[in-house]
């Protein structure tokens, strides 16, 4: 009991941010709060599941209206979030603690479902289909998040990095070829290097699902870093 209590008020390392418009005093201060209570039981990352609640939990303590979405499989977003004033915003939440996530790009392993794929016979068609699915996430969702956490950073068990991947990038892929929409790794802008591009799709015919990789942390906004040590 003791040591659950101590774990509680156990502080855990905040990388002091510029705020943003998620990462609020209020915001930060019950997503800190959710972390803790969740290490105070287990060492491990968290998951995407458990990422959900501490996320819609923060946004609820910094005043927003949330609403999870109905189903698991609501297609491209997990929650919105409103402020009553006519801001709102579909988000996709994401956590991940591969271990071999770099500490200047994101990988999102699977983006969404692309089903459509194994039906795609035409080249034309695959890219007319990989255009579509982006345009509509672009149009259906506001921003994706993704929790990093890495293992065993510096003196810290888990150090977290909260990252927001605006969809907007998505406007990139507007100029896809179909040659280069046949590519098992599409480099976006399309035409771009592995050195140059902003990001990289992969869409695996096999299990339908769609790739990120690659994606430059500059084209991010980082709202949050902690640390568990």
């Amino acid at each position: 009991m003791w040591a659950f209590v101590d774990a509680v008020l156990t502080p855990l390392h905040s990388e002091s941010l510029p705020p943003t418009w998620l990462a609020t005093t209020a915001w930060k201060d019950a997503f800190t709060a959710w972390l803790q209570g969740y290490h105070a039981l287990s060492t491990e990352p968290l998951g995407t599941l458990q990422f959900e609640a501490a996320f819609n939990h923060a946004c609820e303590a910094a005043g927003w209206h949330v609403e999870a979405a109905e189903s698991a499989t609501q297609r491209f977003f997990d929650t919105t979030i409103s402020d009553g004033r006519g801001v709102e915003k579909k988000l996709s939440l994401k956590a991940s603690s591969a271990k071999d996530m770099r500490d200047d790009k994101v990988h999102i392993s699977k983006l969404t479902e692309g089903a459509w794929i194994q039906d795609a016979r035409r080249q034309a068609e695959r890219r007319d289909r990989i255009i579509q699915l982006f345009q509509e996430y672009q149009q259906t969702t506001s921003a994706i998040f993704m929790l990093r956490g890495f293992r065993g950073r510096g003196n810290f068990q888990v150090f977290y990095e909260l990252v927001e991947i605006p969809t907007s990038i998505f406007s990139q892929m507007a100029d896809l070829s179909t040659a280069q929409a046949q590519l098992g790794t599409i480099s976006i802008p399309p035409g771009s290097t592995a050195r140059s591009r902003s990001f990289a799709i992969t869409i695996d015919r096999s299990d339908a699902k769609v790739t990120l990789a690659g994606i430059r942390l500059d084209q991010c906004v980082v709202h949050g870093r902690w640390g568990l040590r």
